[in-house]
């Protein structure tokens, strides 16, 4: 769904206020989450306005989920101004999203904090000087599972000192595969799940190593391929591996959409 990025009034020049202003479409993939869970989702961002917008082109200190009340949270936002000038002054690289065209962050997940859970946040682009791109509000609902299949407890100190639970959970008429993090006072872990992909309701599913690192997971006659390390898919059908899938063809619409507006913009005397 696309979202309509408002842009606060800050420091920064009011033409270029004026002139600023963009399209979020926010991706989530469900709209519930589970206690001390990290959801996850993608973005893509158009560029309405009339000049360019300074992008980072990874996660790091310009995307903030963040709660409507901080808005008005001075403390807060002074925060996000120190976060990111250290950003720009260690080099981030940053770059110009000109005006109409979209970027779609590749195989990106943003995730949001355990206390956002059924309560309206937004997804923020900070641009410096208490100049912030918002978008309209989201919600996801925290939830109670209606079924917690332990899966396998796979114990791998060599390659990510740490042992990784992997369960499949139902809510409804969803199921899904997560990985648990037990907690760790002493690396400061305090644990928690994360959704790694849809499963089918029916089928029995086995997890199984797979190379150092790696295990395989079997959902019947689908196989997956699931990097601890990376924490991420690496193998999997377009019907489970949906980060990846909607990130391709939002990138291709988009790479589709940017030609045609380069090509108005070549026409122009």
């Amino acid at each position: 769904m696309k979202k309509e990025m408002i842009a606060m009034l800050g420091l920064l020049p009011m033409a270029t206020l004026a002139e600023t202003n963009a399209l979020i479409e926010v991706k989530l993939f469900k709209d519930w989450v589970l206690q001390g869970e990290s959801s996850f989702g993608s973005m893509a961002i158009q560029n309405t306005g009339t000049v360019p917008i300074p992008l980072e082109i990874g996660w790091g200190g310009q995307f903030f989920p963040r709660l409507l009340s901080d808005k008005s949270n001075a403390e807060r936002n002074a925060d996000r101004e120190e976060t990111y000038q250290l950003l720009t002054e260690r080099g981030v690289k940053f770059f110009e999203l000109p005006p109409g065209e979209t970027h779609v962050y590749e195989g990106w997940k943003f995730y949001f904090p355990d206390s956002f859970a059924s309560e309206e946040f937004m997804l923020s682009v900070y641009l410096g000087k208490g100049f912030w791109l918002d978008s309209e509000p989201l919600t996801v609902n925290k939830v109670t599972p209606d079924l917690v299949e332990p899966l396998a407890a796979i114990d791998d100190w060599t390659i990510t000192n740490m042992v990784h639970i992997i369960e499949a959970i139902t809510y409804k008429n969803e199921r899904w595969l997560y990985t648990k993090r037990l907690p760790n006072p002493q690396r400061g872990w305090k644990g928690g799940y994360g959704p790694v992909c849809p499963l089918s309701l029916t089928n029995k599913i086995n997890v199984e190593p797979h190379n150092q690192g790696f295990v395989k997971i079997l959902d019947g006659d689908k196989s997956m391929i699931y990097d601890l390390r990376g924490v991420k898919l690496v193998e999997a059908p377009d019907e489970t591996n949906v980060l990846i899938k909607w990130t391709r063809e939002r990138k291709q619409q988009a790479e589709a959409d940017n030609a045609e507006v380069r090509k108005k913009k070549a026409e122009v005397p």
